[in-house]
């Protein structure tokens, strides 16, 4: 925090390149600046513009901690951290340091950590209203299911979640498998879900995962309901020469307002800041967090400034005595509190289908709804 010229400093760490960078990290934190553009184009908060400090993470852990370390010292709080396990390499250092990290993951274990900041429904709760969804909405009594999951933090969130729908909705648990973030391959998982005959098989995946398992499915002949944690789509994939077809039958669990929907006050200034900002920017889902995001991080440091108290553990207190955020719409309200339970800010979902000829690529088959499970799990 530069009082004389009244900056803030915060940082930026996603991957600016490798496989997941198109998909997800550029447009998030296209996201992220966005949003400050334009209260810094306002007058800032309290008289303060925000300024950034990004580095590319290339979604290694190893990496992440490297340029946490190189910054961690230029910043007021982390406004951005993207992956679960990058997240997880930085989490220690930042609770000593009392920094404060808006974690661009939904890993429902970081509940348990004070000074990370979570922003929408963690993993585990997507599982669980998803298969709320098959057993409740659609009326289908043991379904047979399957999980295909990232065999790393991210994962085993999506593979906790399932395995309480498993015992809260009585699936038929046919198979559970799960892929090295490396692999190129998937015959030997999509045979074992072929073979045990799952139905409804969810993805624990990131995008490139997510197309590998479904263009090996079709190759196979097997085409069950495939149901996505959030992180497992990206637009990207539509444009994969043959998979939009294929995807044309899978779910996507996630959050947010329709892309377009200027109805809804938040997207509207969306939109608005998008023509200004990054008139390039096509409609994105992760564009949609990182901006989203960003009106909890304005909360934070609003909330630190009125209090006189601009330290980071100003910081901390103004997030802590939060309580709810009113996010314009763009996803439900997000309230805040001091117990891991109360730092999980929403627990709800949307069910999408993916839609290659929706602005965003999905269109929601539900409204925002929190299912029995997810309502009564503990953190």
């Amino acid at each position: 925090v530069d009082v004389t010229n009244k900056t803030i400093t915060l940082g930026i760490l996603s991957p600016y390149s490798g496989p997941v960078a198109a998909p997800i990290g550029i447009p998030l934190a296209n996201g992220v600046k966005a949003y400050f553009d334009h209260v810094n184009d306002n007058g800032g908060i309290d008289g303060f513009k925000v300024l950034f400090k990004e580095e590319d993470t290339q979604y290694n852990p190893q990496l992440e901690v490297q340029l946490y370390n190189q910054i961690h010292n230029q910043v007021a709080m982390i406004a951005m951290s993207l992956g679960t396990p990058t997240t997880f390499a930085i989490k220690d250092q930042a609770a000593t340091e009392h920094m404060l990290v808006s974690a661009a993951t939904l890993s429902s274990s970081l509940a348990r950590e004070k000074y990370l900041v979570l922003v929408g429904t963690p993993y585990r709760l997507q599982v669980e209203n998803a298969f709320d969804y098959v057993v409740n909405k659609l009326g289908v009594q043991n379904p047979a299911t399957g999980i295909i999951y990232q065999n790393d933090e991210y994962g085993q969130d999506g593979l906790t979640g399932y395995k309480e729908a498993i015992a809260a909705y009585h699936l038929n648990d046919v198979g559970q498998a799960s892929y090295a973030a490396t692999d190129t391959s998937f015959t030997a998982q999509v045979l074992q879900m072929k073979k045990a005959g799952a139905k409804y098989v969810f993805l624990t995946t990131i995008p490139s995962a997510t197309a590998g398992i479904i263009g090996t499915a079709y190759k196979l002949g097997y085409n069950p309901q495939w149901i996505l944690q959030s992180p497992g789509f990206a637009q990207v994939l539509l444009t994969v020469p043959g998979l939009s077809a294929l995807l044309s039958r899978a779910w996507v669990v996630g959050q947010g307002a329709t892309w377009g929907d200027t109805s809804v006050p938040g997207m509207a200034q969306l939109l608005q800041d998008v023509a200004k900002y990054f008139p390039k920017q096509m409609p994105d889902g992760y564009f949609e967090f990182g901006y989203t995001e960003s009106e909890i991080t304005y909360a934070i440091l609003k909330k630190a400034l009125d209090n006189n108290d601009i330290t980071r553990d100003g910081l901390f207190n103004a997030f802590e005595s939060l309580k709810t955020v009113d996010l314009g719409g763009l996803y439900p309200p997000v309230t805040y509190g001091s117990s891991p339970n109360q730092r999980v800010p929403t627990r709800d979902s949307v069910i999408y289908q993916i839609d290659s000829t929706k602005p965003a690529g999905v269109n929601p088959l539900t409204a925002d709804f929190t299912g029995s499970a997810a309502m009564q799990s503990q953190f």
